[in-house]
């Protein structure tokens, strides 16, 4: 009864032992075996009887562990199959990810920076047209003051001409100190015209001091008002030709500027086409690298779960097998010292028996 008890606590300590829900030693019933070998022994069967029923029992054991570690060999091939297949995908959607947002960064930086360029182009195209515009009224308003100005001289000479016809018919007895009277207030206005006072004051002094000898005039003092008539009108051609020289210059001047600001606007214009042109095809590489990015992240998303599912169902499958495998060690070590209790038992009784015999025998 000893033997039977102490089976008893060793299989309590065993089934006490956490065991996995997959535990293929459910299938067997170790309580039954010792039930037979409990049986046996009270029947005072053989001893190879008994150690056949546990030799079944480990046979039994060793044979399910073969079986489960064929089943757990084609787990651990398909498990590390999958997870080749997965981090190879999850791989090339990583990459397929970097670079298209890698390469919708890039776009998407390039466009900013497009449109602020062609901002800064539309505003100089815009100052370009101000500056064209300007420069046109610019040039209108100074034809119109070179008309003004050289009607002006013309009419300047024109008094000269005028005062120098006077003075000759004074000079011939037919003229009037009236009329010098009269073309000097014509050429004091020209003077202000054309700004050249200072040119015309000897003349007019000239005239004054005519016009206070009326009466007594010789003809060395008209000579000398002549020919201050000949100098004046040369002074003002002169000058008149230096202004009409200038204006020419100013126009060959407006004409270059014109030139050139024209040839900014078409540079700015085509600048601005092309700039156009390059949004239009950002616009598209963002476009596209999006729905490419969106792509890898869905493919990166889906093949991360499936990998993340097939990693825990193969550490289940690990879990189940370690479990498993280290309970039919458990019932195995049972089994084991089953038969050492059994054979030691049987020892005993033996002895027993031949010490009983040999108390009898003496008797």
């Amino acid at each position: 009864m000893k033997l039977i008890a102490t089976l008893l606590v060793v299989l309590v300590c065993v089934s006490a032992a956490p065991r996995n829900p997959f535990d293929y030693s459910k299938k067997r019933s170790l309580t039954a075996v010792m039930a037979e070998v409990e049986a046996k022994l009270n029947n005072k069967s053989p001893l190879d009887a008994i150690l056949n029923v546990l030799r079944d029992f480990r046979d039994a054991v060793n044979t399910e562990q073969v079986n489960h570690d064929e089943i757990y060999n084609t787990q651990q091939a398909e498990c590390a199959s999958e997870n080749e297949f997965r981090s190879r995908q999850v791989q090339d959607a990583q990459t397929v990810l970097r670079d298209s947002t890698a390469a919708l960064n890039v776009c998407n930086t390039s466009k900013i920076r497009t449109t602020n360029v062609q901002e800064v182009n539309q505003q100089q195209y815009f100052s370009a047209q101000e500056h064209l515009t300007s420069v046109l009224t610019a040039a209108e308003t100074e034809a119109g003051y070179f008309k003004r100005r050289g009607r002006d001289y013309e009419d300047a000479l024109h008094a000269i001409d005028e005062a120098q016809d006077i003075l000759a018919t004074i000079y011939s007895g037919s003229g009037s100190f009236a009329e010098i009277s009269r073309v000097s207030k014509s050429m004091l206005q020209t003077a202000f015209n054309i700004k050249e006072t200072a040119k015309f004051a000897p003349i007019f002094y000239a005239f004054a001091q005519l016009a206070a000898q009326e009466g007594q005039l010789d003809e060395s003092a008209l000579e000398r008002v002549a020919q201050l008539l000949d100098t004046l009108r040369s002074n003002i051609q002169e000058a008149y030709n230096d202004y009409t020289t200038s204006n020419a210059a100013s126009v060959a001047a407006f004409n270059d500027q014109k030139e050139r600001i024209g040839q900014t606007i078409a540079r700015l214009e085509a600048q601005n086409e092309r700039l156009q042109n390059k949004l239009t095809n950002l616009v598209q590489c963002i476009g596209t690298q999006s729905a490419i990015a969106q792509t890898a992240s869905g493919k990166l998303q889906r093949n991360q779960q499936l990998w993340d599912q097939a990693q825990t169902l193969c550490s289940t499958f690990a879990n189940e097998y370690n479990y498993a495998t280290q309970a039919r060690r458990n019932e195995l070590q049972l089994v084991a010292q089953l038969e050492e209790m059994v054979a030691e038992r049987f020892d005993q009784v033996e002895d027993e028996n031949h010490e009983r015999n040999q108390r009898l025998a003496s008797y």
